[in-house]
């Protein structure tokens, strides 16, 4: 099996599930009892101050949007780049928290970047693997730039898809390959 945890995958035009149709998707466990991971470019229109002030938790100052992680229901979780708040960490500069305890400390001290999630993505054993297979997503290594960067979210995908796929492209186009007359072409 390989490790996909701190790996991105990126939905293929063709995945067509409106849960994933253009995710982008953080896999932040990847075990022999499946994975889970959550998708980065899907916000709410709500932001974590007004979903903050809901349920009771005081002040916040953070004004950034909430993110759905996914279809499956779970905990509140935060991306992050605090070791001393992670519960696990995914990659070098990428942790997440699902502990309340840790998350209401990252909210009170406004802890920067962070990313709040509701729901999840998740696979059962074998089930991710066969759905990469069968060619429904292209992966590359997670890095905090592509996890917290400027990049627009609606652009994310567009960007990754793009990345990825002339990464695979360019090796093919060795110079040997190309005739020096270009009319041989």
């Amino acid at each position: 099996m390989v490790e996909l945890c701190g790996h991105l995958l990126i939905a293929m035009p063709g995945l067509l599930d409106p849960n994933f149709y253009q995710a982008v998707v953080l896999i932040i466990r990847h075990d022999t009892d499946g994975a889970m991971g959550i998708i980065l470019n899907r916000p709410l229109d709500v932001t974590i101050q007004d979903a903050w002030n809901k349920i009771g938790g005081g002040a916040c100052q953070n004004k950034s949007k909430l993110h759905v992680g996914g279809p499956c229901a779970g905990p509140l979780l935060v991306l992050h780049d605090g070791r001393q708040f992670a519960d696990r960490p995914i990659v070098d500069g990428l942790h997440y928290s699902i502990d309340a305890d840790r998350i209401k400390q990252i909210v009170d001290k406004n802890i920067q970047p962070a990313r709040f999630f509701v729901g999840n993505a998740g696979w059962c054993p074998n089930q991710l693997e066969t759905e990469i297979d069968s060619g429904s997503w292209l992966t590359c290594a997670a890095t905090e730039a592509l996890a917290f960067g400027n990049i627009g979210q609606d652009r994310l995908w567009v960007m990754l898809t793009r990345v990825v796929t002339m990464r695979a492209v360019t090796p093919q186009l060795s110079s040997r390959f190309v005739p020096a007359d270009p009319q041989m072409n």
